[in-house]
């Protein structure tokens, strides 16, 4: 079966992405506790204000669900599990047993790459 050209286009632009990602995760890597809870708190707050569209797409696109409890569902995923982790440690020296003289030692790690289900991507990632 040969492909077509969206087909040679997707491939293309997956690559495209690839190459992307890993340039901003050798970035990434490099970002303070600070710089991490800022980006963090950021997407949070755009998806959380987001939440009533997305919402409305997600069940618009799929034809799945109910636009109302999509938002809630997208408010609650976004700012409401932002604000039960925000102070959790991510970057440096997390945890120091001295007993032991073991340090565990945290840094971003990147990019995180996912195959979205079609089924309310915004709901359900």
């Amino acid at each position: 079966m040969a492909l077509s050209d969206k087909d040679l286009l997707s491939i293309q632009e997956a690559r495209q992405m690839v190459l992307q990602a890993h340039e901003a995760q050798g970035i990434w890597a490099k970002a303070s506790q600070a710089q991490v809870d800022r980006v963090c708190a950021s997407m949070a707050e755009a998806a959380y204000l987001a939440a009533e569209r997305l919402g409305r797409l997600a069940a618009e696109e799929t034809g799945y669900g109910v636009p109302e409890h999509k938002k809630l569902k997208n408010e609650f995923g976004s700012k409401h599990i932002w604000e039960s982790i925000k102070d959790v440690k991510t970057v440096g020296v997390i945890h120091h047993d001295a007993e032991k003289k073991i340090y565990e030692i945290a840094w971003p790690m990147g990019v995180v790459a996912g195959l979205i289900p079609s089924t309310n991507p915004t709901s359900t990632s």
